[in-house]
This record gives C-alpha cells, structure tokens and sequence, in this order.
C-alpha cells in the first residue's frame, strides 16, 4: 500500500525532530561530562574528533543497509540506536569507556543523519516541490528544545543519566507512534533478477563536487558553534556574557531562513539561492574577521546563519540526482562532508589560534567560505522525480 505524502512528511519531520533534540540534549550537557571525568581541551578536541569519524563510518553504514533494506528501516532502526546509546556515556566509569560509548552514538547519529535526509528528499519528490528545508527547520527547533531541556535539567539538578534516560524515552516513543508512515522504498536492485541483482553504481565524481563546498559551509558552522564564544572573550576581550549572543544570533535567523527557505527555492531555483547565500556568507566572515566593534560582530554571526541555512538540505537533494535508485549512496557519501568540515575546522583553526593568535581564528572560514557561491552551479537539482517508483513499493 502507497503510504500518502502527507503521512509520510509527517513521519520524516519527526525523524528530524528526535534527530535534533536527542543530539542538542547530549551535546549541551559536554561541560557536564569534561568536569565529571577531568578532561581537558585537548581531550574534548579529540573525544569530539572521534565521534566525527564513527559518525562517517555511521554513515557510509547507513547508506549500506538502505540499499538492502530500503531507507525507512534504516532511519527507524538507526533512530532507535540512537536513543539507546545517547544514555551510554552516562553509564561509562572512566574516560576510556566514555570515548568507546560516545563513538557508538556517534555511530548512529551518523547513520540517522543519512537515512533521513534520503527520507526527505524521496518525499519531496512525492511533493514535486521544495519542501526539503522544512525538515531542517525542525531539526534546528527540535534542537533548541533539546538545550532547553538539558539548562532546565541543570537548574533541577538533575545528573546526566536520569536526563539522557529521559531523551531516549522521548525518542523511542516519537519513533513508536509518528515514524510508522515513512515512505517504504524498494531497496536498490530489489527488482532485478539473478545475477543483475545489484546496486548501481553512484559516481563518486559529481558527489565529490557537491561535497566540496559543502564541506566549507560544515567547516564553517562548526567554527561558529565550537570557537565562536571563544573567539569573542579571548580573541576581541568581550565579556562572557556577551559572548552567547552571537551564537544565539547565528541559530536564530538560521531557523528563520530554513523556514521560508523552500519558497525561496521554489522561486528562484537551488542554484541561485545557494550563490546568494554563499555571498552573504562570504560577507558575514568577512565582517566577523573585520570587527570594528561588536555590533559589527553580531550582525556577521546573524548573516552568517542565513547565509548557510539553506546549504546542507540542498546538498542532499542534489547529490541524489546522482544516485537513480533512491539516493541513500549519494546521500550517505556527501553526508561525509558534515563529518569532515568538522574535523577541518578542529584542527586548522586550533592550529590557527596557536600560531597567529585566537584574534585570527575566523581566517580559515574565510578562506573558504568563497567556494559556495563560486561551486553553486553543483547544486542544481533534477527536473523530474527519480524516486517516484523506488518510493512507493510495499512495506518494509
């Protein structure tokens, strides 16, 4: 039975939700976990690393098993895992076990990453309209919700376990009662016969293309939610309790743009929209970097956040116009660009804030930020539905 497009788009947003909130409960509570077990920086800047690369293992893994298995079991299935393992690092008595468990999430958030966002966009081709930002849109509001409840946790004194316990109850209950109707694609070669049942192959040329720029736009976040409080106190002497409100800036005319971000794409088409906004995200750098005075500051952040809005949905979409049997192997591939702008951005601006100073930090963004409006033309996006077959096969 075809599962309708509205059941199904309800489905994925809520795939997208636990997504958010789950990793946002976990993530807001590090300073929690660096005081519990005495890590450092440096230890942190490794743990975070680790976790980076199982997430792309994840990945890579998740792509695998849609191929077989189709998408829907692979994000309700990774999902589940998710919600298990985001209690484990609570579980863990000393920091060699706290990096194993912290990996095994990562494992999975890995592959939750993959699985939904080929979710999302085999239902926007149901649609035949952009609907794809809207997904990020919830995961960037379930996200606030995550780090509102882990600072009400907080302020109840409530540890880690009980907490991350109660994430993982919200998300397998999510899982049971609103994932149910995601769209059951055939898994690849499904319909083959003998020997030709196989996989296509996906090029990796045309996904290596898309993830290069969007391997600067992840490079880029990841500089603004990790260094950006950083670069603030120690890099232009502003006060601790300013420093948030970049940030903060950042991730609320990010929502703001994901939610209008696919009229915007149906209007003006995914490869204009990503030049422009790879503009105004080269400007908020620049503006970031110049900082004559932190008002010049937080309107860069606040550009900066519509500026990249947009990039990462669009980037999914795009490299499944390569993939003709549902799109998880292209998805999962370029999907490798989050994990990756992120170890980029670990290193090279640690390396950066050693040698020149933290003044200079936003100097790698800088540098390579430019590559969205110069790539834009990667993004264009198919003028017909490549999944309206693979997507309405039985259920899995």
């Amino acid at each position: 039975m075809t599962t309708p497009p509205r059941a199904a788009r309800r489905a994925v947003l809520a795939g997208f939700a636990v997504q958010g909130f789950t990793f946002a409960s976990l993530a807001t509570r590090l300073p929690e976990v660096k005081d519990d077990f005495g890590l450092t920086d440096a230890h942190i800047l490794l743990l975070l690393a680790a976790v980076a690369v199982a997430s792309g293992l994840g990945s890579l893994l998740a792509g695998h098993y849609a191929s077989r298995r189709g998408s829907a079991a692979a994000l309700r299935h990774a999902s589940a895992l998710a919600s298990l393992t985001v209690v484990l690092p609570a579980l863990m008595p000393d920091v060699a076990l706290l990096v194993v468990a912290t990996c095994v999430y990562g494992v999975f958030l890995g592959a939750v990453d993959a699985a939904m966002n080929t979710q999302g966009v085999a239902v926007q081709d149901r649609y035949g309209r952009p609907i794809m930002t809207g997904f990020h849109a919830m995961w960037s509001g379930a996200a606030v919700l995550g780090a509102v409840l882990a600072s009400a946790t907080l302020a109840l004194d409530l540890g880690l376990l009980p907490s991350m316990a109660l994430v993982a109850v919200v998300g397998l209950a999510v899982n049971a009662v609103l994932m149910g109707d995601l769209l059951p694609q055939e898994p690849a070669g499904a319909t083959a016969s003998g020997a030709d049942r196989s996989a296509p192959s996906v090029p990796w040329l045309p996904i290596l293309l898309i993830a290069v720029p969007t391997t600067a736009m992840w490079l880029t976040d990841s500089a603004t939610s990790v260094w950006s409080g950083i670069y603030l106190t120690d890099g232009l002497d502003v006060s601790k309790s300013a420093a948030p409100i970049a940030y903060a800036a950042y991730q609320l005319v990010l929502l703001l743009v994901r939610l209008v971000g696919d009229r915007l794409v149906a209007a003006f088409g995914a490869v204009r929209v990503v030049r422009s906004c790879g503009a105004v995200s080269t400007l908020a750098v620049a503006l970031i970097v110049w900082a004559p005075g932190l008002p010049v500051v937080y309107l860069g952040f606040a550009l900066l956040g519509g500026g990249l809005a947009l990039v990462p949905p669009l980037s999914y979409v795009a490299a499944a116009v390569h993939d003709v049997e549902g799109g998880s192997t292209a998805i999962a591939r370029v999907n490798l660009a989050n994990y990756a702008g992120y170890l980029l951005a670990a290193f090279t601006i640690a390396l950066v804030a050693e040698t020149a100073g933290n003044r200079w930090m936003f100097v790698v963004p800088l540098a390579v930020v430019p590559l969205l409006p110069l790539m834009a033309s990667r993004f264009g996006t198919r003028t017909h539905s490549l999944h309206s077959t693979g997507a309405s096969g039985s259920g899995t």
